[in-house]
Parts: C-alpha cells; sequence; structure tokens
C-alpha cells in the first residue's frame, strides 16, 4: 500500500512546489486533504519552538491517520522576501508550502500525522553569512612603546585596533561587513601573521581556500606586524562582492535544506570553496546584482548544494532576498596608520609611478637590478640606463623612473614588459634622503651601495632598521623611498 501511494505523494510535492514559486496560485486539490478540525475538536498545540529564520503565521491543523495534504488558513499572501511554509507542532522541522489565493491558505504534504501550523522562512535570513562582528574595545585607541605612538583610524566596513611592543606595531582589522574585502598593503609591508574565522562556516572554510583566503570575510580578522620604521602608512581595502555571492547561495540552500530536514552537519567539505570561485568568475559589477545572482545560481550544479529540486526552485525564486545581504554599499576604505612625533623616526614611502609625457623611447630588457618591487624595471634610452622604472598606471605604455624625491623621467616602451620578481621579494629603499637633505640612489656595483647628489658621498652598506630612525654608516636617513 504504502508503495503504491508513493506516486500520489510525489505528484503533491510538485504541486506544493509550483504553487510555491508563484505559477497559477490555485490548489490542485486532493481527496482527503485535512483541514482545520470541526466544531467541538481542538486545532493543533501551538509549536513548543519554532525553527531558525521562522515566524508563526495564521491558524493551525490537526492531521490524523495517513500522510496527506494539510490546510492552513492564514490572514494573506506572504509578504515580500518570506517564503510559506509549514511548522510541525513539535518545531522541529518545515514543510515547503504554497499559497492558495482562492481560500487564502497554505497547502503542503506531510508525511506524519499531528499538528501543524503556519510560518513565514525569512529568505534573507537564509543567505545571511553572519552578524555584523560588534565593536572591539580596543577599535580607534592609540597604542605606545618605547616613546613611539601608533595609531589607527577606523573606517567603516573594518574595525581597526593596533598594539605596540619591541620596536613594533600589530595592526588588526576585524570585518563588520557583510562582504569580502581584498586588502591592499604598503608596498614594503610583510603579510599576515594570524588570521581569525568568524563563526560561519564560510569563513572556517575558505581560510584554508588558496584563492580565497587571501580575502578578509565577514566577522573575520587579520592581523600584520611591522617595524616602527616602516611607518606611517595606510591599508587599502577593495569589496570583492562576487565569492559572497556564492557562498551566500551555497549558504542558503544548506540552510533551507536542514529546516526540510533534507540534510544535516556542515556543507560538505569543497562546496563553499566551489561557490566562491564560481561567484568570483561570473561577477562583473556593470551588471545589476540580482542578475548576476541568478547566473551564479544557475552555474552551482557542479558544486552540489544541499537540498535537491525543491532547494533549488526555492532559492531561485527568492534570489533576490537570499542575496540582499551582498546588495548594500560596499565602499572601498583606507586604514591610516600613524606615529606620533615623540619619538624620531625616519619616514618610509612607498614610491607610487605616475603617467606623464614622455620624453625618450626606452627598451625596458630586464627586472631591476636595485629594487625588488615587482613592477620595477631596468630601462635604456638613449645610451642611458634608468634603474629603477616603475610600471606607470592607465592604459599607455609607460614607464617613470625617479630621479629623485620630487622629480621622474617618464619614457614609453615598445613590447611587453619583462617577467617581474616574485612579490614580497627584496624591497630595499632605492633613494635615500639624509638628514642634512642629500638624496642617494640606489647604484647597481659590486661595491657601492649608494651613490649621493653632493658627488661627494658614497654608501657601501645597508641601512640599519633595527630603530624607529634608521641609519647609514653613522649618517641619520629622514626618508627611505622603497
Amino acid at each position: 500500500m504504502a508503495t503504491n501511494e508513493r506516486p500520489a505523494r510525489l505528484a503533491l510535492t510538485a504541486a506544493v512546489v509550483v504553487l510555491l514559486l508563484g505559477a497559477t496560485g490555485v490548489l490542485v486539490r486532493h481527496q482527503g486533504a485535512a483541514t482545520t478540525p470541526p466544531p467541538g475538536r481542538d486545532v493543533a498545540a501551538e509549536p513548543g519552538v519554532v525553527p531558525p529564520m521562522t515566524r508563526r503565521f495564521g491558524g493551525g491543523a490537526t492531521l490524523d491517520g495517513p500522510p496527506r495534504a494539510v490546510r492552513i488558513p492564514v490572514p494573506g499572501a506572504p509578504p515580500a522576501g518570506f517564503a510559506p511554509v509549514v511548522i510541525a507542532d513539535d518545531g522541529a522541522r518545515l514543510v515547503p508550502a504554497a499559497y492558495d489565493g482562492a481560500t487564502r491558505s497554505f497547502v503542503a504534504e506531510v508525511t506524519h500525522p499531528g499538528g501543524f501550523w503556519g510560518g513565514l522562512l525569512d529568505l534573507a535570513a537564509l543567505g545571511r553569512e553572519a552578524e555584523p562582528a560588534p565593536r572591539p574595545d580596543c577599535a580607534g585607541r592609540a597604542a605606545s612603546s618605547a616613546g613611539v605612538t601608533v595609531e589607527v583610524g577606523e573606517p567603516g566596513p573594518v574595525w581597526a585596533c593596533v598594539t605596540a611592543g619591541n620596536g613594533r606595531a600589530d595592526v588588526t582589522l576585524t570585518s563588520n561587513s557583510a562582504v569580502p574585502y581584498r586588502i591592499v598593503l604598503p608596498p614594503s609591508w610583510p603579510g599576515p601573521v594570524t588570521r581569525t574565522a568568524a563563526a560561519s562556516t564560510s569563513a572556517v572554510q575558505l581560510l584554508g581556500h588558496p584563492r580565497r583566503r587571501d580575502l578578509l570575510w565577514p566577522g573575520a580578522g587579520v592581523t600584520y606586524t611591522v617595524p616602527f620604521g616602516l611607518l606611517p602608512a595606510s591599508i587599502h581595502g577593495q569589496a570583492d562582492p562576487g565569492p559572497a555571492l556564492g557562498t551566500s547561495l551555497a549558504t542558503a540552500a544548506h540552510r533551507a535544506a536542514e529546516l526540510f530536514g533534507l540534510t544535516g552537519g556542515d556543507p560538505a567539505p569543497g562546496v563553499l570553496a566551489c561557490a566562491a570561485d564560481i561567484g568570483a568568475a561570473r561577477y562583473t559589477p556593470d551588471r545589476p546584482l540580482a542578475e548576476v545572482a541568478a547566473a551564479v545560481w544557475a552555474a552551482l550544479g557542479p558544486c552540489h548544494p544541499d537540498g535537491g529540486e525543491v532547494v533549488r526552485r526555492l532559492v531561485a525564486a527568492g534570489i533576490g532576498p537570499v542575496t540582499s545581504s551582498v546588495a548594500g554599499a560596499s565602499p572601498a576604505f583606507e586604514v591610516p596608520v600613524t606615529t606620533g612625533r615623540a619619538q624620531r623616526f625616519t619616514q618610509v614611502v612607498a614610491y607610487r609611478p605616475r603617467a606623464g609625457t614622455a620624453t625618450a623611447r626606452a627598451a625596458c630588457a630586464t627586472v631591476s637590478a636595485v629594487s625588488g618591487r615587482h613592477d620595477a624595471y631596468r630601462c635604456t634610452a638613449g645610451g642611458t640606463t634608468y634603474d629603477p622604472c616603475f610600471a606607470a598606471p592607465g592604459p599607455r605604455p609607460q614607464v617613470s623612473c625617479p630621479a629623485s624625491a620630487t622629480k621622474a623621467v617618464v619614457l614609453t616602451y615598445a613590447g611587453a614588459l619583462p617577467s617581474p620578481p616574485r612579490p614580497g621579494g627584496t624591497a630595499d629603499p632605492f633613494l635615500l634622503v639624509l638628514e642634512n637633505g642629500v638624496q642617494c640612489t640606489a647604484v647597481a656595483a659590486p661595491d657601492l651601495r649608494y651613490a649621493c647628489a653632493d658627488g661627494r658621498t658614497v654608501l657601501h652598506g645597508e641601512p640599519d632598521t633595527s630603530s624607529p630612525l634608521w641609519t647609514i654608516e653613522a649618517r641619520t636617513i629622514a626618508k627611505a623611498y622603497g
């Protein structure tokens, strides 16, 4: 008997899903559908608990006997951003439902007798990765060590904290945004020393994902340790919503499957990483977010999100609310990290090349011999060698070759620039400004490190950066350009 009844129950489930997704709105009636009890008989007891992301809506009904359709009277259609569901009287799980406008009721097929109540599933909560991080007590506070005071700015998308000691500052950024951010460090800064994940499964799983671990995920944190000599400086962040679209959709599918009793535990390993990769590949800022989200969801099949066809259709119909947490404004940010003037220190400047009017055509056949920056090259024009030259921003093939702290020679080049050294390599200062104002540029010579503009001073050693105020061969360095 059970085998013979199964096709009918599957057909009814499909009809409920179609109504849930806003088809004709007319209930396909099934013989024996349960309704509210007749006079003199009690309705189902109010459920002791309500599942997460769900709220009560409408009345209740009791079903005795074999599984069949149950109808719940409700005040009207579900409000925007919510899907109709039926709550079991024990509150343990939900059943997908459809709204029948003709009778103002929710209808669902249930698999066991008992009491059932109408409910609304919050679609936005399904896709929400994590609650914004609470403001730490240390946010925006200065720290001092050995007479040096370090301060951090406080932009909107992240909380910034700093501690100081042993000639170094530990700068920690904690995201309070709903989307991940790509962090851009000053060129001379080392990479992060620690990363902390939020309570969200996405952040925990993706910390080990090689292509996504460099993002600052919602609720997560990252700490950088830098010598005082590399300050002041600024950390920049750029929102990267694409991976968040993929993970929010995969997370929404998993949560819906859990609520419907189709799965349990965390998403399978690799699902969120796969979804993040597809979101990153499909996202473009010039397309409406809902359109991009629909394309990402349609492409997630190879990632095997949880829930099967019922959840797939539910998420597709609610794509806007499900991804609403990613849809808000995500401005770029800058965290200035400054030092107090109570103790003297060497100012380290990250040279930023600029495009301009080119003075000559150059051949840039090799990478720089004096700078390890990833965009530094050695160029020759008219018999003169310029080193370092930095790739200038913009569409024109130009390099900017600093001649002093305030002037640079702009050259054009033909063809492609040579493969740069690996980012994070040696980035020794290529230009020093001594305390007396004399400027010294790095040279590629076996027995000479810097040649100075006064024509008399030559420096053979390396800068001593062990204290905030750098020196070289007993001379104080006021500024160092890298």
